[in-house]
């Protein structure tokens, strides 16, 4: 009776588990080596294979990974405009080049509005609501 009352125990704490906390380290925000574009990377291959097939414009690409000038008064931080700049996939990394270098001395912070927090095809498929009315995971850039 004890050892199905432990196995019982155990199917249910097993059954607990969530992976979605493993995606949320897998994705990675970050500058490249010259410090002139911004990568996320940890996005699933499948993902970035169908954005690039897709004929998404610029404000799309906004919506979805968008970098902003950090203002003197961060608390107006939620109202600036996005950086105006070009987005490519390459590989497994979807990069943000700036129309304008990135100024010295300047903080810079760039958004990931993914899918909660767990940005793959299965969930982008089953969702019907605005990404950017979803969490978001957001990086702080001084240069």
């Amino acid at each position: 009776m004890r050892c199905c009352l432990l196995c019982f125990f155990i199917l249910i704490c097993a059954s607990c588990h969530s992976p979605s906390t493993s995606e949320v380290n897998r994705i990675g925000i970050h500058l490249s080596k010259d410090s002139q574009t911004v990568c996320i990377s940890g996005l699933e291959y499948a993902v970035l294979r169908e954005m690039k097939q897709d004929s998404l414009t610029q404000e799309n690409w906004q919506g979805i990974f968008p970098v902003y000038r950090m203002p003197a008064d961060t608390d107006m931080k939620d109202l600036q405009p996005e950086q105006p700049g070009t987005y490519q996939i390459t590989d497994s990394l979807l990069t943000f080049k700036p129309d304008t270098v990135f100024k010295k001395q300047q903080q810079y912070f760039a958004r990931f509005y993914g899918n909660g927090t767990n940005f793959s095809t299965a969930n982008l498929i089953r969702s019907k609501s605005n990404l950017k009315g979803q969490s978001f995971t957001e990086v702080i850039f001084r240069f």
